[in-house]
């Protein structure tokens, strides 16, 4: 894959590597404003992503600036972000864990897998719709326990099992689209 700085430098890679630096800048004032402290900073960082990331997709799309980096970076940005979601609100939740090692075997494997179907496909079609799915509702699940503070840990808990249950059920699909692609 060759690149030159006009595929490197588009608005929707500049945002997907803006959204990188937010969730540092969010986890940093996540660890500043302590655990039972819920600025109106970190409800900023974490619209602001989330704009940014809305954004990012529909300027690479209506303006002709989808590039094979931009389908990488993006989902980067969004891996970064949800690890440093999970991490910040595992203290408080200890079912989080788990949902952390979920996570990180099924990125793991998406990782490694998708570079091997790339390879023999020569082609990214980016995020499918179960995974966009996932993605949405892991943020809406994060949103609610980081900003309920005082959420019943039974509620938390079925929210985060619920997110689980899409996690998983994502990573068997694309598992399964990529046993087929590999086939």
């Amino acid at each position: 894959m060759k690149l030159d700085k006009k595929q490197i430098f588009t608005i929707p890679n500049l945002l997907s590597t803006f959204r990188i630096v937010l969730a540092f800048v969010f986890l940093a004032a996540f660890y500043q404003s302590g655990a039972s402290g819920r600025s109106n900073l970190l409800t900023a960082i974490i619209l602001l992503s989330a704009l940014t990331d809305f954004l990012d997709g529909k300027i690479a799309r209506k303006f002709n600036m989808v590039s094979e980096l931009g389908k990488i970076l993006d989902p980067i940005a969004d891996k970064i972000t949800q690890g440093v979601l999970i991490l910040c609100l595992m203290k408080e939740y200890s079912l989080l864990k788990w949902l952390f090692l979920l996570f990180a075997v099924k990125e793991a494997f998406m990782g490694i897998v998708g570079v091997k179907v790339l390879k023999k496909t020569q082609e990214n079609k980016g995020a499918m719709w179960y995974g966009k799915v996932c993605t949405a509702f892991f943020y809406l699940v994060m949103l609610l326990l980081l900003f309920i503070p005082d959420m019943p840990m039974n509620i938390a808990n079925t929210l985060i099992l619920a997110c689980s249950f899409f996690m998983a059920l994502s990573f068997i699909l694309y598992a399964k689209r990529y046993k087929d692609l590999l086939s």
